[in-house]
C-alpha cells in the first residue's frame, strides 16, 4: 500500500471517528452559524477560480480546537481529487500551479455539496495563512479560493 493511500485511509478513519464521537460537528446537517460555545475566527464566500463554488465557509474555534466548516448550501462541481487547503497566498495570488506551494492540506472534501466540518491540526498557526482553497490535485486545478478575513 502506498504512502498516499495510507495517509488517505488515516485521514478518512480520523474523520469518521471524529464525526462519530462529536455529533455537534458532524458533517451532515451542521449549521454554518456558530453556537454560543464557538468563536468564529474567519468567514466568507467562495471566489471562483476554475470552478464556481456556492455557499459560505467559516473557521471557528470550539473547545480549544480550530475547525473549517462549509455551510449546508455549499455546492461545487465534483472532481476525483478535491481537497481543502490553507494557503500562505491570497486568493488572487493562487492558481492551479501554485495552490499547494507552502499550503497545508486539511482534508479531502467529504462531498461536493452540503455541510461538512474539518478539524485543523493544533500545530497549524492560522496567522501564517491568507486563504482557504479547494483544489483538485489530480488535475492541478484550483476550484475555488477565499481570503481569510
Amino acid at each position: 500500500m502506498s504512502f498516499k493511500k495510507i495517509g488517505f485511509a488515516l485521514v478518512t478513519a480520523i474523520s469518521l471517528s471524529f464525526a462519530a464521537v462529536s455529533p455537534s460537528f458532524a458533517a451532515e446537517g451542521t449549521s454554518a452559524t456558530a453556537s454560543a460555545s464557538e468563536t468564529v475566527l474567519h468567514s466568507g464566500v467562495w471566489g471562483k477560480k476554475s470552478q464556481r463554488s456556492a455557499g459560505t465557509w467559516e473557521i471557528f474555534q470550539a473547545d480549544g480546537k480550530n475547525y473549517i466548516r462549509l455551510s449546508s448550501d455549499f455546492k461545487t462541481r465534483g472532481a476525483p481529487d478535491l481537497k481543502i487547503f490553507l494557503s500562505p497566498k491570497t486568493a488572487a495570488e493562487s492558481n492551479g500551479r501554485n495552490a499547494t506551494q507552502g499550503s497545508v492540506l486539511i482534508s479531502p472534501l467529504q462531498s461536493n455539496k452540503g455541510a461538512q466540518t474539518y478539524e485543523i491540526p493544533a500545530s497549524i498557526d492560522l496567522a501564517s495563512f491568507k486563504s482557504v482553497n479547494i483544489h483538485c490535485e489530480q488535475f492541478s486545478k484550483l476550484w475555488s479560493a477565499a481570503d481569510l478575513a
